[in-house]
């Protein structure tokens, strides 16, 4: 029998179940803290990512909408678990800056990520974990070509 093919309707049905498992590893950060999934999301990303210090680049890396990273950020400055300051060069630009108060939060949750990792990869040999990372590569210039292209108007002609 073939293999079913990769549809784009499958990946995005994986993309989701990943991501909801993905939250659902961080839930015990989120019972701890209080902070819903998204804000914890929004503090990892900024330890995890230095120089993607602002609103605009959460938005674009992990795909959510301003209006919800704005709600979640004014929570974390409200909480004390950031500060917003100035991008020196740049006034239109503000730099979010974890506090000490989001140590704790980090930590725990970088503990929970590299669990969810290890359990993730559960069963794949280094041989599997190298074929992955090449695809994933591949997925990665694959989408970026694709971006580009539809941002010049260019029309996708199927192969």
């Amino acid at each position: 029998m073939p293999e079913p093919l990769l549809t784009a309707s499958a990946m995005f049905a994986n993309a989701a179940r990943f991501a909801d498992a993905y939250h659902a590893a961080l839930s015990p950060l989120c019972a701890e803290t209080g902070l819903p999934p998204a804000a914890a999301d929004i503090l990892l990303f900024l330890a995890n990512n230095p120089g993607c210090e602002t609103a605009g680049a959460i938005c674009r890396m992990r795909g959510l909408k301003p209006a919800i990273v704005s709600f979640h950020i004014d929570r974390l400055v409200g909480e004390g678990f950031l500060q917003r300051q100035p991008v020196p060069g740049d006034r239109r630009k503000t730099a979010l800056v974890l506090t000490e108060k989001a140590a704790p939060v980090i930590e725990q949750g970088r503990r929970l990520q590299k669990s969810f990792a290890d359990r993730l990869i559960d069963g794949l040999s280094e041989e599997d974990l190298a074929h992955f990372r090449r695809c994933v590569a591949a997925f990665d210039r694959n989408i970026e070509r694709i971006r580009t292209e539809n941002s010049k108007g260019t029309e996708i002609q199927n192969p």
